[in-house]
């Protein structure tokens, strides 16, 4: 009982089991082919008067991270540029985190031709790794932040330049090394594979604690991290379907359209997370 709808923002603030969380519980979306294959698989359709977005539930992570672009090509394609996706949100999350630890604590880990090519690209920079990391992260947000509100025919260009000149600026500088600067553009460029906005938002700050974490423990702080992360993500539920299904709870009968997008002749029932109501896609043979 409120006294408007401004956005879909608002039903998905009411209607998401764990507000807290900045993960998306509800897919949200402009396609209509999208609408169409989340009615197909069982899944409910929200239409909000006078929005262009159509609000999907329930999901789950693996579905925010599915493109419908991976059933328009070719099967193989589809597949490996999901492989691609996949490895490159985990580079996104844990690079810069990698980093600090190793170059923090586990120097051992790096051969010694590049350690010494690293030491040589520091040898003049005042701060510890976790505090370069931090800057250039920060950095990047802000400029990544700035190109999305300026004007269309400006924020590319602003982005790209900007994001060139901080990063030779600042290296010339001493303020920062150039390997910190091309982890931080890798992962900033992994980001943007994800294909649902509202995830990747949520994948963007959940870095930094866990590179706070790295610069405490090293590789164990990293992996405490990715522990908690994970089991946040176990706990979450979207509609009553676990978010991390159907990996967890494991479904194998679910896992190959996951991580693999195998050939629609062979996707002949219905995921049965959604529903167990006519799960027959299509007739034998």
């Amino acid at each position: 009982d409120v006294d408007a709808i401004l956005s879909n923002a608002a039903i998905e603030e009411a209607i998401e089991d764990t507000w807290y969380s900045p993960f998306p519980q509800v897919q949200s979306t402009e396609r209509p082919e999208v609408v169409a294959a989340g009615l197909l698989e069982g899944r409910v359709a929200i239409f909000i008067n006078g929005t262009p977005f159509v609000l999907i539930v329930p999901v789950t992570i693996f579905t925010l991270m599915q493109s419908p672009e991976d059933y328009n090509e070719r099967f193989i394609n589809g597949t490996l540029v999901r492989w691609i996706r996949y490895v490159f949100i985990i580079v996104a999350l844990l690079a810069p985190s990698a980093y600090v630890a190793i170059l923090t604590f586990h120097q051992e880990m790096i051969p010694t031709t590049l350690l010494l090519r690293i030491a040589q690209s520091r040898e003049e920079i005042p701060f510890p790794a976790f505090l370069e990391a931090l800057i250039m992260q920060v950095i990047f947000e802000v400029l990544r932040e700035a190109g999305i509100r300026l004007p269309k025919q400006m924020g590319s260009t602003v982005s790209i330049v900007g994001t060139l000149v901080v990063g030779q600026a600042a290296i010339q500088a001493g303020l920062v090394s150039a390997p910190m600067v091309m982890i931080v553009a890798i992962t900033g460029i992994s980001s943007f594979l994800l294909p649902q906005y509202s995830i990747s938002v949520a994948l963007r700050w959940i870095p930094f604690p866990i590179m706070f974490l790295s610069a405490v423990l090293g590789l164990v702080g990293m992996m405490l991290g990715v522990i908690l992360l994970v089991s946040h993500l176990c706990i979450l539920r979207s509609f009553g379907v676990p978010y991390m299904a159907p990996l967890a709870p494991n479904d194998s009968s679910l896992l190959r359209d996951v991580f693999i997008r195998v050939p629609l002749k062979f996707m002949k029932k219905r995921p049965s997370l959604y529903s167990s109501y006519n799960l027959k896609r299509r007739k034998e043979g």
